[in-house]
């Protein structure tokens, strides 16, 4: 507040009100910190479950992109932060074990670590949050360790793959969007 203000003269139009942003609030070009490293959001999109709505963004530094999801359950929010993986570096033939099952198999390895499935979903992935969406099948495996590993359908034989690990939203500091142009 200027000392104008104070003193009743003047209308301080020019004043920005101040906006605490979290990562829940992120939007396209955010910086964020993490691990010591400033990221850039680069793109964002929700995950519908049959209503159950996880956001995810994809954030970059260095020349690495991560994605970074947060699914809401009983009103706690859980993060998990991952890259995208070759899905033809998981152990056998993965691919071809779902498209003659129609699912993976219960226990998966990836880069010397085993994975067990916790869960399939079936979901619309929207850019942006917007649109129809595009329709997937993914599954969850998690391993001993506490890593975390998707596998996503996205048609007959289009597949993706995230590995990564569960994060807390304290390890993400000074969110800002970037300064607009005046």
């Amino acid at each position: 507040m200027g000392i104008k203000k104070w003193f009743g003269e003047g209308d301080d139009d020019t004043e920005h009100a101040y906006v605490e942003h979290t990562l829940a609030t992120m939007q396209t070009g955010f910086l964020v910190d993490y691990d010591l490293k400033t990221w850039q959001v680069t793109g964002c999109g929700t995950h519908d479950y049959d209503g159950y709505l996880t956001k995810e963004w994809e954030i970059q530094a260095d020349g690495v992109v991560n994605f970074l999801e947060c699914a809401v359950e009983d009103g706690l929010a859980e993060w998990t932060l991952s890259q995208a993986i070759d899905p033809g570096e998981i152990e056998g033939d993965i691919m071809a074990a779902i498209i003659e099952n129609e699912d993976p198999p219960e226990t998966i390895r990836y880069s010397g670590k085993q994975y067990e499935g916790t869960q399939s979903s079936a979901g619309l992935y929207r850019k942006d949050g917007e649109g129809e969406g595009r329709e997937f099948v993914s599954w969850s495996f998690e391993s001993t360790e506490g890593r975390v590993l998707y596998l996503s359908q996205w048609g007959e034989r289009d597949f993706a793959a995230y590995e990564g690990e569960a994060v807390e939203e304290y390890q993400f500091t000074d969110i800002l969007p970037i300064a607009e142009d005046s």
